[in-house]
């Protein structure tokens, strides 16, 4: 039992973490859609392939697949990366890539 609690602190802390990750990210994209006037109708966390941020995303920040619509009702879609490089989501930046049809 001595040996276990290094694992009772560091879990609930590790799984604490995540949450505040998650929280923040989506924080960050909503805010991002409400100062653009965008209503998001669609987001997608994304792991791995992070479209046009796939080479120059920090592990710091995160990126989603979202579709938008604006007020005139027009859908876009696009890559939403949230945080900066040097300090991930502790700073507020957000950067948009859309896809051209």
């Amino acid at each position: 039992m001595d040996q276990a609690w290094p694992l009772l602190i560091f879990l609930p802390l590790a799984f604490f973490m995540v949450l505040v990750h998650f929280y923040r990210s989506n924080l960050l994209l909503q805010q991002w859609a409400e100062q653009n006037g965008y209503h998001i109708t669609e987001q997608q966390y994304r792991w791995f392939f992070k479209g046009p941020f796939f080479w120059t995303t920090s592990r710091g920040q995160t990126v989603y697949s979202v579709v938008v619509e604006d007020d005139a009702g027009r859908t876009r879609r696009g890559w939403v990366r949230c945080g900066g490089w040097w300090f991930g989501l502790l700073s507020s930046n957000t950067e948009v890539r859309w896809e051209d049809y």
